[in-house]
């Protein structure tokens, strides 16, 4: 008997593949991520003593992430999606073990873990959105989920300071694996399925190489990309050296917490954002966020010395690249061809890793000269550039 044919009718949303079932699934995922957001730069802080060594673990781990990631088409041709998906529940459970060692093979070998993890979950659950969710629901659909994420990178960051500062960073890794857990357990209760009306057919091209190839060919998904990367660059940016920037002025590590979990907090505005599109079209907000983040990131720096000040702009900026959140992966689910999507998603998910790899290696370099605000500034010129190459957006989007 399946299951699902003993859920009350009233929790059905969260029985059958849809906006909420999927939004339940990103929440579950997220927290686990969200709860150690903020430990690992302050852990890896305790343990390397510098902000640049600091990037300089980000930047390898991503190296290593990247491959992890580009090794998912390979395991697609190896078993179904559902284990996939599987595989990413997992790493996220072995991830609040590793780091729960607190030391720096464990400390890398967690964040490895979580990128991995993260890669595996976010290109399978995209695959079953484009199963079950049609094109033109996806501005109503993509923040709604995002807005079911937002409870967990707002609650997440701060949650998991506090926890580890009452009982330790070991309890802390535990609920991070039990959202793993959980999120494991829902999945398989689901038993979802790829929709054979819509799911395109299992066979892959020959080699990670042609699928990138085949990727860049097309100019759509080359600026969803773009879109997609500059603001993971944002966000590394943000979820690393916020916490670190409230640190050396003088702070608690809470309250660099609190900064990244308020700023997280934005993710409310998520329909909003998705409602203002259907209106205007994506690319009016989108150009629009850019400019709105670029130009707070700018001030950051120069109000540096008014440390509160800044971390304000730093959430007023978090709220503008919310938006990008909400409506940038739109720009790529519409784009795709659905005989590829397998292929196109799996190229499409690296732009984490790119972003995490660009983002700490050019903030190494600019470290080893500048001091720490300049990273903001440096971050705010790439979003006022990425505001001019949005305008290629179709205006039909």
């Amino acid at each position: 008997m399946n299951p699902r044919m003993l859920v009350p009718g009233f929790l059905m949303p969260m029985a059958a593949p849809g906006a909420t079932v999927f939004g339940v699934m990103f929440l579950l995922d997220s927290m686990a991520r969200a709860f150690l957001v903020s430990l690992i730069p302050l852990t890896a802080f305790r343990i390397l003593g510098s902000e640049r060594d600091v990037s300089l673990l980000y930047l390898c781990i991503s190296f290593a992430g990247l491959a992890g990631t580009l090794a998912i088409p390979f395991l697609m041709r190896l078993m179904r999606r559902k284990w996939i998906y599987t595989i990413g529940c997992l790493s996220l459970i072995a991830m609040g073990a590793a780091i729960a060692t607190a030391t720096l093979t464990g400390l890398a070998t967690g964040m490895w873990l979580r990128v991995f993890g993260t890669a595996a979950l976010y290109t399978t659950l995209n695959l079953y959105i484009m199963d079950f969710i049609r094109k033109r629901e996806l501005v109503r659909t993509e923040p709604i989920r995002l807005l079911f994420g937002g409870v967990s990178w707002t609650l997440g960051p701060v949650a998991g300071v506090y926890v580890a500062d009452k009982l330790g960073l070991e309890a802390a890794c535990g609920i991070a694996s039990g959202c793993g857990m959980l999120l494991l357990g829902y999945f398989w209760l689901l038993r979802i399925r790829e929709n054979p009306a819509v799911a395109p057919a299992s066979r892959l091209p020959p080699s990670v190489a042609y699928d990138v190839r085949r990727f860049l060919s097309q100019p759509r998904l080359r600026l969803a990309y773009a879109i997609a990367f500059s603001r993971g660059i944002w966000w590394a940016m943000f979820y690393v050296y916020a916490p670190l920037f409230m640190v050396k002025a003088g702070f608690e590590p809470s309250t660099g917490a609190a900064v990244v979990s308020i700023g997280n907090g934005m993710l409310f505005l998520s329909t909003t954002y998705g409602r203002l599109a259907r209106h205007t079209g994506i690319r009016p907000v989108v150009v629009g966020a850019y400019l709105a983040a670029g130009s707070l990131s700018i001030m950051v720096a120069a109000a540096a010395g008014a440390p509160l000040f800044a971390a304000a702009l730093l959430v007023i900026g978090a709220m503008a690249t919310t938006a990008l959140d909400a409506l940038g992966g739109v720009t790529f689910l519409r784009a795709v061809h659905p005989y590829e999507r397998a292929e196109m998603a799996t190229v499409y998910s690296t732009y984490r890793q790119i972003a995490d790899i660009t983002g700490p290696m050019v903030f190494a370099v600019i470290l080893t000269f500048l001091p720490l605000p300049t990273v903001f500034a440096a971050a705010g010129a790439m979003m006022l550039a990425m505001a001019w190459i949005a305008l290629y957006l179709p205006r039909g989007m």
